[in-house]
């Protein structure tokens, strides 16, 4: 049996095009990937360095309903929509008849604890039942701060950590908050919701709805994600 030959001009041919087809995939395979966005463009927040801040609107710790405490007539009303009451403040004052009497006696709702009246739904005239929801009251002896932030920067932060908070209304003003809970979710898309709890117990000087700002030290951030 004769030995092949391969000319040296066939060899380095055949090299050149291999190589080639390496080249073509490689940078197909770099240019399908899909570029990933700066952090600051996906959420409402900003890293540096040192420290992450991210932005959210205060809410009440807790909101419960004021109930009606018998069937009646509504006499007097001694709060607007939006005022804040202390404990154990008159609210409501109503004749009250229960199904199987003609006799009225005075009545009066009292707030169960301090906090701002929202949803008022009575006036005077109204007829009520027991039951009814009067208003809803809002707890702001604390109040929190739900932030949404990307799963990176959520591993940054850890529950019970102290935070910085400034709220826009009140410029000049610095409170601390401390880290509540943080939920991790993977659906629609990975993020991570950060609850911020803040005393507010002395004086109500925060109130839901205002726009807070909420900042964190970066240093466990990956470096990657500090520097941006």
């Amino acid at each position: 049996m004769g030995l092949l030959f391969l000319s040296p001009l066939f060899i380095t041919g055949v090299l050149f095009s291999n190589t080639l087809a390496y080249s073509l995939r490689a940078q197909h395979r770099t240019t399908s990937v899909t570029p990933r966005l700066p952090l600051q463009q996906v959420a409402g927040y900003k890293t540096t360095s040192n420290s992450v801040t991210a932005k959210g609107t205060v809410e009440a710790i807790a909101t419960s309903p004021l109930v009606a405490p018998g069937h009646g007539w509504v006499r007097e009303v001694f709060f607007a929509d939006g005022d804040y009451v202390r404990g154990r403040q008159i609210l409501l004052k109503f004749l009250e008849s229960n199904s199987y009497s003609t006799e009225f006696n005075r009545n009066y709702l009292l707030a169960p604890h301090a906090g701002f009246l929202v949803k008022r739904n009575v006036a005077v005239g109204n007829r009520v039942r027991a039951g009814m929801h009067v208003a809803m009251l809002q707890d702001v002896s604390h109040v929190k701060v739900p932030l949404v932030v990307s799963s990176q920067v959520g591993r940054s932060i850890k529950v019970c950590d102290p935070v910085v908070v400034r709220v826009a209304e009140m410029p000049g003003r610095t409170f601390t908050g401390l880290v509540e809970r943080i939920d991790r979710q993977l659906h629609p898309q990975p993020k991570t919701v950060v609850i911020v709890t803040v005393r507010n117990a002395v004086a109500p000087l925060i109130r839901p709805l205002m726009h807070a700002s909420v900042s964190w030290s970066a240093r466990h951030l990956p470096a990657s994600v500090a520097k941006r």
